[in-house]
């Protein structure tokens, strides 16, 4: 028997786990399995799993296309690239090098992807996107407390923490690899608890959960933070470590707890409990949600949240800190980096609404793992906003919702099918190095070698394959990495918290908290297992109708009841069918959609949070029972 040749390499997925994988070829169909070099990669998800068919499918793009007489036709890649050249100068002489808008977001997490915007950036200058649609609110709110945001490595967690709490995040869902760490921390008489808005995986994991009102966690931690100072449970030398400490303890002292309590959705006894059991599991780390910064205070959510953490002895003991994300392409070689003189940001959720009366216009615009078209709230005005624009251009390697819509399609290699590219994580310390699993897909390029491609007609100096190799010897030189195995390396990260001279700037405020119109719900959106936002164009279950929970009597008030079919509606015309799953673990007042399903987006609004933040968890909709007209608002 023909031994496999295995190939080591990692899922690309916008996922905290940044899973080391193993993988071969036998010359019809992709085999892959966990790499234990990478000790979190016990297992390989349902998501990571599906890259195996996802190499090898029938969907795969094999050829350019080009939008002809309203239709895309195939085309060579010689035709794709000298009309995209040409659409580049022709915008450029007309109305300069900003009028070409260059869209990236985090359908890989590879390091080459930094790559690619020299291009545009040797043009004089582009228009990109700000912020992201996953943890910039938060992200932002983190900064403005620590000046960075602050990393507490897993394996610390792990030998350290009594207690584990989760503020709104599922991560049995969608972070699953923790897991082994939780059970760790049980293993030495340590509990973990969830604050969350619905019962969860996590929460029924959870050896005790509360629920929180959506948006109300810097409330909650507000309370908490009175409460300690109150009766004096502070950390000893949370002062020495924090900037405006006289300021903040009595801006605590002076807030109404009742009106906190509101806020939370939690009563006294409740609120209590959450605080009896901070000081008996501590040291505590604390885990907070993406979903809890989708609002638009959501940067208040985090710096709340972070003060608890500095009380409960952040800086003073291991284990008492806050894990929420980082920057998983920080060893990525600064120098490689593009720089531009001129360089126009727009925001990730806003920028089709910003794109209105621009000057310079935008005249093309370039997506690259994107697909705002579906993952953008406010879909049907991104696909109205992407409609005006002269020439739009998406690689991919599926023919997205996005790509659906563009001028020209080009179709792309997957990360299988690459060598000597870099994955990091937001979560864990290891990196790892990939190799080419199976050959490319005849017709489908690598996007170093597109837009090398891309330059060359343009007249233009930028060989990305020439820079992505010196990016790899680079990595592979790093004398900050440590191999681990075989293209698995541990970079022995600083943990935020013990790398000593940084003070803390507490927060002496709190925010305020939308409403909506009168009677309508505020829809939340969540994660799912089965897929990545937008990334579901292969799951069966995701072509279903979207199951839309809530509350039993919410559903009442409108005449539903559970199995029902309903219209969901928003104040600014979007409409969207569903089914109604009544449950009894939601509060009144809000609902559930999962995340990625097509039309999902036409509910929610074009929002922009602190940080440019999507904050997807402002948005409000009624539902109506079946299809037929329903009253004006």
């Amino acid at each position: 028997m023909k031994q496999k040749l295995w190939k080591i390499t990692a899922c690309p997925y916008d996922c905290p786990d940044g899973c080391a994988m193993r993988g071969c070829f036998d010359g019809n169909a992709v085999t892959l399995e966990p790499n234990p070099d990478l000790p979190y990669s016990t297992f390989l998800c349902g998501k990571g799993k599906r890259w195996a068919s996802r190499a090898t499918s029938a969907a795969r793009l094999s050829s350019p296309l080009a939008r002809k007489g309203g239709e895309l036709v195939p085309v060579s890649w010689e035709e794709a690239l000298d009309l995209w050249a040409g659409k580049i100068r022709e915008a450029v002489d007309r109305c300069g090098p900003l009028s070409v808008m260059y869209l990236p977001s985090a359908g890989s997490m590879y390091f080459s992807k930094k790559l690619l915007p020299h291009v545009f950036a040797s043009l004089g200058g582009y228009t990109t996107k700000k912020g992201n649609l996953c943890s910039s609110a938060g992200s932002f709110g983190l900064k403005q407390t620590f000046g960075e945001v602050p990393v507490t490595p897993p394996e610390t967690v792990e030998a350290h923490s009594l207690g584990v709490l989760f503020w709104g995040r599922n991560a049995l869902e969608t972070h699953s690899h923790v897991v082994p760490v939780l059970k760790k921390v049980r293993e030495r008489g340590g509990e973990i608890a969830a604050l969350e808005i619905r019962s969860t995986p996590t929460t029924r994991f959870a050896d005790r959960w509360w629920r929180l009102a959506p948006g109300g966690d810097w409330a909650l931690a507000a309370w908490l933070c009175r409460r300690i100072l109150d009766e004096r449970k502070d950390s000893a030398g949370w002062k020495e470590h924090t900037a405006n400490p006289g300021d903040f303890e009595a801006f605590v002292k002076g807030l109404d707890s009742g009106s906190l309590l509101a806020a939370a959705g939690l009563n006294g006894e409740q609120a209590g409990e959450v605080y009896s059991w901070l000081l008996r599991f501590s040291p505590v780390t604390q885990y907070p949600a993406f979903g809890a910064q989708r609002y638009l205070h959501g940067d208040m959510q985090f710096r709340w949240i972070g003060a608890l953490a500095v009380l409960l002895g952040a800086y003073s003991g291991k284990g008492a800190g806050l894990a929420f994300s980082k920057d998983e392409m920080a060893l990525f070689p600064s120098r490689l980096a593009p720089s531009s003189a001129q360089v126009r940001s727009l925001s990730v959720s806003g920028w089709p609404v910003e794109l209105e009366g621009l000057e310079p216009p935008v005249e093309v615009l370039v997506v690259s793992g994107a697909d705002p078209v579906r993952q953008n709230p406010a879909s049907d005005l991104v696909k109205k906003a992407y409609e005006k624009i002269p020439f739009t251009v998406c690689a991919d390697f599926i023919l997205s919702d996005t790509a659906g819509a563009s001028s020209l399609v080009l179709p792309i290699t997957t990360f299988l099918e690459e060598e000597g590219d870099w994955r990091g994580s937001y979560w864990h310390s290891y990196l790892v190095r990939s190799h080419r699993v199976l050959p490319p897909r005849p017709g489908a390029l690598e996007e170093t070698e597109v837009y090398t491609r891309l330059a060359r007609r343009l007249g233009i100096d930028c060989d990305l394959n020439a820079m992505k190799e010196e990016m790899d010897r680079e990595m592979r030189s790093s004398p900050m990495l440590e191999s681990a195995g075989k293209g698995v390396y541990r970079w022995n990260e600083p943990e935020y918290w013990r790398s000593g001279g940084k003070k803390a700037v507490l927060p002496v405020r709190v925010p305020e908290t939308a409403e909506g119109p009168a009677g309508y719900l505020r829809l939340v959106t969540v994660h799912r297992k089965e897929y990545i936002n937008g990334q579901n164009w292969d799951v069966p279950s995701a072509a279903e109708i979207p199951v839309l929970s809530m509350n039993p009597s919410d559903a009442a008030d409108r005449g539903l009841k559970n199995g029902d079919n309903a219209v969901a509606v928003n104040s600014r015309g979007g409409s969207l069918d569903v089914r109604v799953a009544e449950d009894p673990s939601l509060g009144g007042g809000y609902c559930i959609l999962p995340q990625g399903t097509r039309g999902v987006n036409l509910l929610t609004d074009p929002l922009v949070s602190p940080g440019s933040g999507a904050p997807f968890a402002e948005s409000w909709i009624d539902l109506y029972p079946g299809k037929e007209d329903r009253p004006e608002k």
